[in-house]
């Protein structure tokens, strides 16, 4: 069954979303694409088929390849047809493409994109907003960091709730400290990979053997908490260095973890 909705816009300053058999339509065949079903560089199967596979209109196909063109996964010729473009032209970023990726079975490859992404950013992200943060900020950032700590802390929450919220103050927590640099453009990048990032924490959080007690997540709070007082203090240098120490554990966890995707 086709999903019905997808964003035909997918540029870091908003999305836009279509619905409706259009939609479905698109999700079928970038799905399809981003499995493998059509190689790079090969051709899609031909317009009357993909209509008849489908159950739609010719003007949804066409639609729907035009879409898929715009996100970097296909380009049409009346004399070679409408080919899948190498994987290095797709909008990475796109959120339809990483939701694919994950339903393709390509969590693995999407996660340690996302890895060497935060490895490169973050740092940088915890020394420019130690230094860059308004009061606002510095508060916002607190209020962040003490709803970490009471999830952490709540061992009466029943253990899947206390999971998906640890999981959302981890994000909020992340969300927070970008927010205190001040760019708008790390603001819609971090709205782009929160899906992602949702299921990086979620392996990590597996890797570690989580238990509603939170075994195995002490270490990763001391860390986030190294963070935090960093920034607090305004010590910009020490923001950096424990954020690498975090996104490095992070790393490390995802190995571990990647052998769980392989068992899902």
């Amino acid at each position: 069954m086709m999903r019905t909705g997808t964003n035909i816009k997918s540029e870091l300053s908003g999305r836009i979303e279509v619905r409706g058999i259009l939609g479905g339509a698109v999700n079928e065949l970038g799905a399809r694409i981003v499995s493998g079903e059509w190689p790079e560089g090969g051709v899609i199967s031909r317009e009357a088929d993909l209509v008849e596979e489908m159950k739609v209109s010719r003007s949804v196909v066409r639609e729907a390849v035009r879409i898929l063109s715009a996100k970097g996964m296909l380009r049409s010729r009346t004399s070679d047809g409408t080919r899948v473009q190498p994987r290095a032209a797709w909008r990475l970023l796109d959120p339809d493409v990483m939701e694919w990726r994950i339903r393709a079975g390509d969590r693995k490859g999407l996660l340690q994109d996302l890895l060497r992404l935060r490895l490169v950013i973050e740092p940088g992200v915890a020394y420019a907003a130690t230094l860059e943060a308004t009061e606002a900020a510095r508060a916002r950032m607190s209020e962040a960091w003490a709803a970490k700590r009471e999830v952490f802390a709540d061992s009466d929450l029943p253990r899947d709730l206390r999971r998906r919220r640890f999981i959302e103050t981890d994000l909020d927590f992340h969300r927070a400290l970008i927010g205190a640099v001040r760019s708008q453009l790390l603001d819609q990048l971090f709205s782009v990979i929160e899906a992602a990032l949702e299921l990086l924490i979620d392996l990590q959080m597996r890797a570690r053997g989580y238990t509603s007690d939170m075994i195995g997540m002490d270490e990763s709070q001391a860390m986030h908490e190294a963070v935090f007082d960093a920034f607090i203090a305004r010590d910009a240098e020490g923001a950096e260095r424990a954020m690498r120490r975090l996104i490095q554990r992070a790393i490390d966890d995802a190995h571990d973890g990647f052998a769980l995707l392989r068992e899902d």
